[in-house]
C-alpha cells in the first residue's frame, strides 16, 4: 500500500508540476504583454474593440488624453455660450430700435399736440377755457435794485430805424 500512496503520490505532483508550469508559461505570456514598449499590433479591429487602450503607450499617455478632453470641452462650452450672448445681443438691439421708433413716434405726436395752433384750436373747441390770445403787447417789467416791487411801464416808443423785437 506504501507504493500505491506513493505513486499516486507522484502522480499527483507530475500533475501539479504541469499546472505551475502552465501558469508560469501564463505568466510569462503576461508579462511580456505588460512590458511591450510599443502600442502593440495597431488595426482597425484593435482600436474598436477597445484593446489600444491597454497598451502601455496609452496608459502612459492618459494624462494628455484627459487634458485634450478637458480642452475640448471647455472650447465646445465656450462657443456655446459666445453663441447664446450673441443671440441675445441680437435680441436686444432690435428690442432697443423699437424702443426708439416708439419714443421717436411719441415725441413727434406730442410736439404736434403742443404747437401754439393745435392748442389754440382745442381751447376754441372747449368754451369753459377763459383763455385766449392776447390783443396788446406785452409789458416790460423793470425793478429797481433798490425797490423789489416791479414797476410796469408803458410801451416804450420807437426810434426810427431800430426793429423791435
Amino acid at each position: 500500500m506504501s507504493k500505491d500512496k506513493e505513486e499516486v503520490l507522484d502522480e499527483e505532483l507530475e500533475e501539479l508540476e504541469q499546472e505551475v508550469g502552465e501558469h508560469r508559461e501564463a505568466i510569462e505570456a503576461i508579462n511580456q504583454y505588460v512590458d511591450e514598449d510599443d502600442m502593440g499590433e495597431l488595426s482597425f479591429k484593435s482600436v474598436l474593440g477597445g484593446d489600444i487602450l491597454g497598451s502601455k503607450f496609452f496608459l502612459k499617455q492618459i494624462l494628455f488624453v484627459v487634458f485634450c478632453v478637458v480642452l475640448m470641452l471647455l472650447y465646445t462650452a465656450n462657443r456655446y455660450s459666445s453663441q447664446q450672448d450673441a443671440i441675445l445681443i441680437d435680441e436686444l438691439r432690435t428690442k432697443l430700435q423699437d424702443v426708439k421708433y416708439n419714443v421717436m413716434t411719441q415725441s413727434s405726436e406730442l410736439m404736434n399736440f403742443t404747437r401754439q395752433s393745435n392748442i389754440e384750436k382745442l381751447l376754441r373747441q372747449t368754451n369753459d377755457s377763459t383763455l385766449h390770445n392776447p390783443t396788446t403787447p406785452p409789458y416790460l417789467i423793470k425793478t429797481d435794485g433798490e425797490n423789489p416791487e416791479p414797476v410796469i411801464m408803458e410801451e416804450e416808443p420807437e426810434e426810427e430805424g431800430e426793429p423791435t423785437v
